[in-house]
């Protein structure tokens, strides 16, 4: 079961950032405040560590790494509404693991 909910829980991840569409990591740009590649693959870790270990810990980097990338995306997509991500994303109990 709770493996089921590990693989539910990182599937709603991916989810939550699939809003953000490619523009954003295709877009060419000197700006450096549109370098999100840091943080992208800082979430990428995370989610490949809670996937290996779904513990407390864990969940909580995930959300973190989640948020930072939420927050990049945001400031290169023009003032898109992040909001609805933001709060999929921090609604993550993740006292459960």
């Amino acid at each position: 079961m709770k493996k089921i909910k590990t693989l539910f829980f990182v599937a709603i991840t991916a989810i939550a950032f699939s809003f953000t569409g490619c523009e954003v990591f295709e877009e060419e740009t000197t700006d450096a405040v549109c370098n999100i590649d840091s943080e992208y693959n800082s979430y990428l870790n995370a989610v490949t560590a809670f996937s290996n270990n779904p513990t407390r810990t864990n969940c909580n980097n995930m959300k973190t790494r989640a948020n930072a990338f939420i927050s990049a995306a945001s400031r290169c997509s023009g003032g898109v509404d992040v909001s609805s991500a933001r709060d999929m994303i921090n609604s993550i109990d993740c006292s459960d693991f």
